[in-house]
């Protein structure tokens, strides 16, 4: 990350880049400032296995903006160059493209792991928040191979006592790993670290 923030620091100190004129100067930067988003990401994260949290999104979109203005404050003081709010916007695109691309970088990684996990989810009748953690589940299938089993408490008296304050209940292997109000990211999380250990 480091060398790659002093390759684009290098590029601005010259009057001239090498890249001039073969590709137009808005799809450069996008380029060059998707690339540097996603190594702030990765060392942000410790990589691109463990879940990306909101957070550490926005952290490293603002960091990329952030260099991306003192770029161009840099540039200034460079013989034929000037500052751009054009190229700060494109420099901002990039680093917002790179979060959708650290996603799909994530969900092709948890599919190639091959890693299936057993999930059951204990619900009961007339029970909206078990629809939601239904529909939670569905989501989060998309992105690692869940096989969901759902069972009525109401069922089974013993199920029923075990389980029945806290439906919907979710248990992913023979670990608990949400219970009441569903929280998706939360879920996700959790699955997503299962099945990459599993993998």
């Amino acid at each position: 990350m480091v060398a790659y923030g002093a390759g684009v620091y290098y590029l601005s100190s010259q009057s001239v880049t090498p890249v001039a004129g073969r590709l137009p100067d808005y799809i450069v930067h996008v380029l060059e400032y998707l690339g540097l988003t996603l190594l702030v990401v990765r060392a942000l994260n410790g990589g691109f296995i463990t879940p990306i949290t909101q957070l550490t999104q926005f952290t490293a979109v603002a960091l990329a903006v952030i260099y991306a203005i003192s770029d161009e404050i840099h540039q200034l003081h460079v013989p034929r160059r000037t500052a751009s709010l054009k190229d700060v916007l494109s420099d901002t695109l990039g680093a917002v493209l790179a979060m959708g691309v650290a996603e799909a970088v994530q969900r092709l990684r948890g599919r190639a792991s091959g890693a299936v996990l057993t999930v059951k989810l204990y619900s009961g009748a007339d029970c909206h928040l078990c629809h939601e953690a239904r529909e939670i589940l569905n989501r989060v299938g998309r992105e690692v191979s869940l096989v969901v089993t759902e069972v009525d408490v109401g069922a089974d008296p013993d199920l029923r006592s075990r389980y029945g304050d806290q439906i919907p209940v979710i248990v992913a292997g023979e670990s608990k790993i949400s219970k009441g109000i569903p929280d998706e990211s939360a879920i996700r999380r959790r699955l997503l670290r299962m099945s990459q250990r599993q993998g």
